[in-house]
């Protein structure tokens, strides 16, 4: 194992800031509530506490490729979520329909975002060195990547290890999309889910394994690879 958690989270409720639940953050959540479960039935005595972020409506363009229902059209992303999950599970997460500020420290920060825009002001709230851990996922129409990081020497935090996710001098490419079909014609369907189960086995690694043997993957579906990012390189 190249880099191991701290004892803390193995014992205490561990604190998650997820922002954003489109395509990518809302597979994320219903992932977290599995790894939550899972955590809870190995012994850990609180799992997670979750925290939600996103000011967006759910649109009927966003059925079928995110984790939404038509009847939950109109309403916010993050409070159709939280809701539907805390009275399904009983759970007591936290839902906010608002763009993300920190308001307490977290353990895990998981940014679901899709302009560098938003990742820079995310990377100006976290301190310089030594911090939460951070979780990014990047995606373009059949690739992307993962990196976490908590800006240590051998896990420097996304933001540090790839500047362009917050080089906002870049054009972005992620467009609105009016309809399932037209988003298709930008993104394919399952590239978000190829995504979100790379960010959850990094956060499952933590507790299941107790560490990181790799920081992240690069994804490819047009050549069919997944490649892990080495520790400290």
């Amino acid at each position: 194992m190249k880099h191991t958690v701290k004892s803390g989270f193995h014992t205490n409720p561990v604190k998650i800031n997820l922002i954003g639940v489109g395509g990518g953050g809302s597979l994320v959540l219903s992932g977290l509530v599995r790894l939550h479960l899972a955590m809870k039935s190995l012994g850990h005595p609180y799992g997670l506490d979750v925290e939600v972020w996103d000011p967006d409506r759910v649109s009927p363009a966003n059925i079928g490729r995110q984790l939404f229902s038509a009847s939950e059209v109109g309403l916010n992303k993050a409070e159709a979520l939280v809701n539907r999950y805390n009275l399904g599970f009983a759970l007591n997460w936290e839902a906010h329909p608002e763009r993300y500020r920190f308001t307490r420290s977290f353990d895990i920060l998981i940014a679901c975002v899709d302009s560098r825009k938003s990742r820079k002001e995310i990377s100006q709230t976290l301190p310089k060195k030594n911090g939460p851990y951070v979780l990014d996922g990047g995606v373009l129409a059949t690739c992307g990547q993962v990196i976490i990081g908590n800006g240590s020497k051998e896990l420097p935090y996304p933001y540090v290890e790839l500047p362009t996710l917050i080089d906002t001098k870049i054009k972005e490419q992620n467009l609105p999309s009016c309809s399932l079909a037209e988003s298709l014609s930008v993104q394919e369907l399952f590239v978000n889910q190829w995504l979100a189960t790379a960010e959850l086995e990094l956060i499952w690694r933590l507790f299941r394994k107790g560490g990181l043997d790799y920081r992240g993957f690069y994804i490819n579906l047009d050549t069919g690879r997944m490649n892990p990012v080495p520790i400290g390189e």
